[in-house]
């Protein structure tokens, strides 16, 4: 989005997102205002990390789009996608400002992620992001079909094994056993079928190791 772009959208929503805020959560409003720019002052908050998502502001015009998008204030398109890619892979990425939102389990964050796997459905690093946002908010059922088909559809070997391996590894503490699933996709013989039977003999041998044999 250019900044001319940028500036016409925020002339359009800066004056209402004020009072959209404190009618959407009236109880914690001044967090979405912060984002926006605003300042507001709160001693008693918290530890280091929290204090550090608590005070996160919006810091560059993608930092402002995405703050709108997460608080409701924009719908979702390929400019927002577009930021988020550009946002985490920067150099010097807001971390505070954008963790709290997996933290929350945002469920725009959520959409977000999800059409970016709609876009590129073996990215790992989406994939990624979509574990992390599991481990504050449960979406096994979104999880699980999100893995299986980065799995079909992911022709590499060592990519393929990379994702595998984080199915695993994320789910198998919700009591979930990724690779026997994935032994039921594919045939033993098959390419994918070595890796992951490599794979499980791996998991046994650590696990028989953790337990002393």
């Amino acid at each position: 989005m250019k900044d001319d772009d940028f500036d016409k959208l925020s002339r359009e929503v800066k004056f209402d997102a004020a009072s959209k805020a404190i009618k959407k959560d009236p109880d914690n409003w001044s967090n979405s205002l912060e984002e926006l720019g605003f300042t507001w002052v709160d001693d008693g908050y918290g530890d280091e990390e929290e204090t550090e998502e608590r005070t996160a502001k919006a810091k560059n015009n993608r930092q402002v789009l995405l703050a709108y998008y997460f608080n409701g204030f924009i719908e979702l398109s390929e400019d927002i996608l577009n930021a988020f890619i550009a946002e985490r892979d920067s150099d010097e990425p807001n971390y505070p400002l954008i963790r709290k939102y997996f933290k929350k389990g945002n469920d725009r964050l959520k959409e977000l992620l999800l059409a970016g796997l709609k876009r590129q459905p073996t990215d790992i690093t989406f994939l990624g992001d979509l574990c992390f946002f599991h481990h504050h908010k449960n979406i096994l059922s979104t999880l699980i079909p999100a893995f299986k088909r980065a799995c079909a559809e992911e022709q590499d070997s060592n990519r393929f094994g990379d994702i595998a391996k984080l199915f695993y590894f994320e789910t198998e503490p919700d009591g979930y056993d990724a690779l026997h699933e994935l032994l039921t996709m594919f045939e033993q013989r098959s390419d994918k079928g070595k890796i992951l039977n490599e794979i499980n003999r791996d998991v046994n041998s650590q696990q028989d190791d953790d337990i002393g044999f």
